[in-house]
């Protein structure tokens, strides 16, 4: 058993890449981890992608925001709850208020994930956990032949 007061934690910058940002609150977890997750006004959460070896969810603390999925777009706000299943649909939350969003994330892996990127076409091979993740990025377009180089 862990437990973890949130209060006395400081935030991390976990993401800071053009219209990418956020910081968080690294909550622990073994296989079901959590995250406190706080997304600028202007800013989006990560890359639009789906995982295939890992489920998400996430729950909403404070502000608004819009969920955009592969079935459209979704508002979000205090007390709205959204899984999103190994294997799909692709996902993305931008907050475009003028407040912070809030929100717990948790994720369910198993140390081993493949990431597609639907708007970049790129696929992200994953094995172990942060901080010691490895990850293999790849161009979904240029895929080598299985047999190339086995003659």
């Amino acid at each position: 058993m862990e437990v973890v007061h949130s209060q006395q934690l400081p935030w991390t910058e976990a993401l800071d890449h053009s219209q990418f940002k956020g910081r968080r609150k690294a909550l622990g977890g073994d296989k079901l981890s959590c995250g406190l997750w706080e997304l600028p006004p202007g800013k989006r959460s990560f890359p639009f992608h789906f995982h295939h070896g890992t489920e998400e969810a996430l729950y909403v603390l404070s502000g608004k925001a819009k969920l955009r999925t592969t079935d459209g777009e979704t508002r979000l706000g205090p007390g709205d709850f959204v899984s999103f299943p190994a294997g799909g649909p692709a996902h993305q939350i931008i907050n475009e208020g003028s407040e912070p969003f809030v929100y717990l994330a948790s994720s369910a892996g198993v140390g081993v994930d493949v990431v597609e990127y639907p708007d970049s076409g790129k696929i992200v091979c994953a094995v172990g956990k942060w901080p010691k993740v490895k990850r293999f990025v790849f161009d979904a377009e240029n895929q080598a032949d299985y047999w190339e180089g086995e003659d």
